[in-house]
C-alpha cells in the first residue's frame, strides 16, 4: 500500500515537471512578456483534518508568504505563495472556504463548524443551510434558499434577511452583497443587510438571474438574466442609487449557473458565452470576445497586466487559457486531469490538479518582463 502510494506520488510529480516544462518551452508570448518555472509540489493525501499540514501553510503565510486557497471535488485546503506549506482536508458533501477559514457541511448539517486554516474551530453556527464566503464575508443561505443570513469573522450573527423568491445567484464585496432570485430581480444589501439596490431587469419572456458579479470596490454590479432572450444587464453606482450603463441582449441561452466576474482591479467584467469569453471594459464602455472551448472554471486577475485565466474543456481532455482583456489569446497549454483549480496572484498561476486515484498536485509559473 505505501509503495503504490509513492508510485503515485512520483506519477504526479514527474507530470507536473512535464507540464512546467511544456509551459516554459513551447509557447512563444509577446516579447515584453515571458514566462518562467516556478516549482511543482504533490498535495499531501486529505487528513480527517487539516492538522499539522494546515498549522504549516500558515506558519508559511505569517514568514511572508501569501495564502491562497484550493477546491478539488475530493479535497480543499491552503498553500503559500512559495510552495512551503501545503494543506489537504477531505470533502464529503460541500465546503465553502476562503483564505482565513472554512466551512465543511453535509446536506442536511444542522449546525455548521466554522474552522481556522489550522483545523481549530472558531464558532458553531446554529443556522442550517448553505455556507458562502464573498468579500471577506461569511453568509449561510437558509434551507429554502429564500432567506440569507450574515455572520462575522468570529461566527456572530448580523443579520437576515427574507426574499419573496428563491436565490439562484451570489457575489459579495466588503461593501455589497447581490443576490440574484428566481423571478427575476436583483437585490443588494450593505453589511447591515439594508438594502442598497432592487432593480427588475425584464425585458426576456421568462424571468430569472443565472449569474451575478459585483465589483470589489462595489461600485459596479452586473447580472445573467432571462431567457428567450437572455441578457447582459450593467449597473453603476452613481450618487446613492445604482443605474443602467451598460446593457445588451445575448447569443446564449443557459439554463444553468453562468460563470460571470469582476477582475480584481474593477476594470473588466468577464463572462462566460457559448463560443468562449465576453470581457466588458468598465472604462470603454464597450466590449471583446475569446473564443474557447466550453468553460470549467474562471480565475480572474488584475495584476499590472490584467491577465485573465481559464480552464477549457471537459472531462480529462482540458486546456489552460490566459488571455488579455483586449481578447488576445497570450498561450494556451493542454493538460490531462478530471479536475483543475486555478488561482492567478500578482505576475504568478497557480493551478491545482486532481486525479481519479485521489492523488493531487499544485504547480506555479511567473510571469516576467523582458
Amino acid at each position: 500500500m505505501e509503495e503504490s502510494g509513492k508510485r503515485h506520488l512520483a506519477t504526479i510529480l514527474v507530470a507536473l515537471a512535464a507540464i512546467l516544462y511544456f509551459f516554459i518551452c513551447a509557447f512563444p508570448l509577446p516579447k515584453e512578456l515571458a514566462l518562467a518555472p516556478g516549482w511543482a509540489r504533490a498535495i499531501p493525501a486529505p487528513g480527517p483534518d487539516l492538522g499539522p499540514a494546515g498549522a504549516l501553510a500558515v506558519q508559511a503565510s505569517k514568514a511572508g508568504a501569501e495564502l491562497h486557497t484550493y477546491v478539488l471535488p475530493s479535497s480543499f485546503g491552503w498553500f503559500d505563495t512559495e510552495g512551503k506549506g501545503i494543506s489537504s482536508s477531505p470533502i464529503s458533501f460541500g465546503a465553502a472556504v476562503s483564505d482565513s477559514g472554512y466551512i465543511a457541511y453535509d446536506r442536511m448539517s444542522t449546525v455548521l463548524s466554522l474552522k481556522n486554516p489550522q483545523g481549530k474551530e472558531i464558532a458553531k453556527l446554529a443556522q442550517p443551510g448553505y455556507p458562502f464566503f464573498g468579500g471577506d464575508r461569511l453568509f449561510v443561505v437558509h434551507p429554502g434558499q429564500t432567506s440569507v443570513s450574515e455572520f462575522s469573522g468570529q461566527g456572530k450573527l448580523l443579520w437576515t434577511r427574507d426574499f419573496s423568491s428563491a436565490i439562484t445567484a451570489f457575489d459579495a464585496s466588503p461593501g455589497l452583497a447581490l443576490f440574484g432570485l428566481l423571478d427575476g430581480s436583483l437585490t443588494g444589501l450593505d453589511p447591515t443587510g439594508q438594502v442598497l439596490l432592487s432593480f427588475s431587469p425584464g425585458g426576456s419572456r421568462i424571468a430569472g438571474v443565472y449569474g451575478c458579479a459585483v465589483s470589489p470596490d462595489g461600485l459596479l454590479a452586473a447580472a445573467i438574466c432571462g431567457l428567450d432572450r437572455q441578457r447582459l444587464v450593467v449597473l453603476e453606482k452613481r450618487s446613492s442609487a445604482y443605474r443602467v450603463t451598460w446593457h445588451r441582449y445575448l447569443e446564449s441561452d443557459f439554463r444553468r449557473p453562468v460563470g460571470i466576474a469582476f477582475t480584481a482591479d474593477n476594470r473588466y467584467l468577464v463572462y462566460e458565452k457559448p463560443s468562449g469569453l465576453g470581457i466588458y471594459s468598465r472604462d470603454g464602455r464597450d466590449e471583446a470576445s475569446i473564443r474557447s472551448l466550453p468553460l470549467t472554471g474562471l480565475g480572474l486577475a488584475s495584476s499590472k497586466r490584467s491577465i485573465l485565466m481559464a480552464v477549457e474543456g471537459r472531462g480529462e481532455s482540458k486546456t489552460l487559457l490566459c488571455a488579455s482583456p483586449t481578447g488576445d489569446r497570450l498561450f494556451s497549454l493542454p493538460f490531462s486531469a478530471p479536475s483543475a483549480w486555478p488561482v492567478i496572484s500578482g505576475d504568478s498561476i497557480f493551478l491545482a490538479l486532481g486525479s481519479t486515484d485521489g492523488s493531487s498536485g499544485l504547480i506555479r509559473i511567473d510571469f516576467k518582463e523582458e
